[in-house]
């Protein structure tokens, strides 16, 4: 018999080793019980197990972990009639009745806890004292069952053995009483599981921390810099840059390659990417490809490429001329309806590049980056993160206060480049009236430079246009499709 109570308990201490790792909801009770000891049936073939019951009195604390596992220590407290065990181990009769008291270390599996009936079995380990001197210990094995009455009060009978390690002192207990909440420790006001204590958002429901993670990518939605885009943490919730050039995978057209045009490389840097250039090593404009004559033939296809001319004639002059009055003749004057010093070009900005060479023709840059002002991979970055993060009040063009963080980001990028203008482009999903969303966009747009403005940006760096649902980025048939689609847009415009 003792054999299999051992194997019993060593299954069950396995088993609470397996259900332990899943505990989830945490929750304090106490127990207040009567209880009934009887050391007479054991010793006699276990016959009367409801007889010769002596009384004793509960105060149990209990720590819930998830639904299916508990611990428990109850204090027992009451008086009864002890066995007494002669030389040769035997029970030779049945004292009278004697103080008691005992003290459990129990683990608790429990079935359909929360429902009204919920049954439970129990084992542990704990120790017993008559007249609180003679100490023996003992392995209580049980079951019982929980009658919930409210979310905080539950009838809860048991029955256990207990097997003593000292000869002839086995025993039954029974009890029947209450079970409550101490719910001050474990106050969930949001009612997401996590307890006020350790919920960093207690009065909003969430699954991280008890915070709301919108995007479900396991970083909470006040530590995600995009709440609505699923992405890594080393990204601060956005999603991951593998290749570093700054353009987020999800947006990235070659992820696996650092590139300057939508992620991927242009290494003649004329805003055709390498894989769709036709002449990926030499700068162009015509698929990539120089067309040195502006004649719409490529130089590569055409007979006179320092000379334009149709395609009927091979690209090659039929007569020659000097329409700009520049000095050079249309057939070699890439700019040949404009005066212009640079080979027959005008260089507007005056940065030495040729406008027709020149991506950014009314702003001073960089030959590098095709004539353009450089901009770090960081500053991209916020114009980018600006676009998803900006968020308004629903239905309203009012500025919620954590997007005042990105905004200021966005003055001092401005203030980096001072010969950076914005346009700012408001854009809403499909849902609501057309002409409603129109407006509204309008006036988010509008609602962001008058932030800007407000922190030293003058009016005349910003244009603001209302696109409202005529330009979608996402599906608007899902949630996360038109919550892409409700965004203001950053676009750099250069003087």
């Amino acid at each position: 018999m003792k054999k299999f109570i051992l194997s019993c308990i060593l299954g069950f201490t396995l088993l609470m080793n397996t259900v332990i790792h899943a505990q989830d909801l945490p929750v304090n009770t106490l127990t207040v019980k009567p209880v009934w000891i009887n050391y007479h049936a054991p010793n006699n073939d276990n016959k009367g197990l409801f007889k010769d019951l002596n009384n004793a009195f509960e105060v149990g604390y209990n720590r819930h972990f998830g639904k299916r596992f508990s611990l428990s220590l109850p204090l027992r407290v009451g008086a009864a009639n002890f066995p007494i065990v002669n030389s040769n181990d035997s029970v030779t009769g049945y004292g009278k009745s004697q103080y008691y008291a005992g003290l459990d270390l129990l683990g608790n599996v429990h079935f359909f806890r929360g429902k009204m009936i919920s049954p439970f079995i129990y084992a542990g380990v704990g120790g017993a004292m008559r007249d609180f001197e003679d100490f023996y210990a003992q392995i209580p094995l049980g079951l019982g069952i929980d009658f919930r009455i409210n979310d905080y009060l539950t009838l809860v009978g048991q029955t256990d053995y207990r097997v003593a390690l000292e000869k002839g002192f086995d025993n039954w207990q029974h009890a029947i009483g209450i079970r409550a909440c101490l719910c001050g420790a474990d106050k969930d006001t949001d009612k997401d599981g996590v307890s006020d204590k350790d919920d960093k958002c207690p009065t909003i429901p969430g699954t991280v921390m008890g915070c709301p993670d919108g995007d479900a990518d396991g970083i909470a939605d006040n530590d995600d810099k995009c709440p609505a885009l699923a992405g890594i943490a080393e990204n601060m919730g956005c999603p991951s840059d593998r290749d570093k050039d700054g353009v987020y995978d999800t947006d990235d057209m070659c992820p696996d390659q650092a590139g300057t045009l939508k992620g991927c490389p242009d290494g003649d840097r004329d805003g055709v990417a390498d894989k769709d250039d036709k002449c990926p090593t030499v700068a162009g404009t015509l698929m990539g490809c120089p067309d040195s004559d502006r004649d719409g033939l490529a130089d590569k296809d055409d007979k006179c490429p320092n000379e334009a001319g149709p395609a009927s004639n091979g690209g090659c002059p039929i007569t020659i001329a000097d329409k700009d009055k520049d000095g050079i003749e249309d057939s070699k004057d890439p700019c040949p309806d404009v005066f212009g010093k640079f080979n027959g070009c005008p260089d507007t900005d005056g940065d030495g590049i040729a406008d027709n060479l020149d991506r950014c023709p009314n702003t001073a840059g960089v030959a590098s980056n095709g004539g353009c002002p450089e901009i770090k991979v960081e500053d991209k970055k916020v114009l980018d993160v600006a676009m998803r993060s900006v968020q308004f009040e629903s239905g309203t063009a009012v500025i919620t206060k954590a997007s005042y963080k990105n905004l200021n980001d966005i003055v001092t990028v401005l203030g980096k480049y001072p010969e950076m203008n914005l346009s700012i482009e408001g854009n809403t999903d499909n849902v609501g009236d057309d002409n409603m969303n129109q407006r509204l966009s309008e006036k988010r747009a509008r609602a962001c430079a008058d932030y800007l403005i407000s922190k030293g940006i003058s009016s005349s760096r910003m244009v603001t246009v209302g696109y409202g649902e005529t330009r979608p980025i996402g599906d608007n048939a899902t949630p996360a499709g038109r919550q892409e689609n409700r965004r203001t847009e950053f676009v750099p415009i250069w003087r």
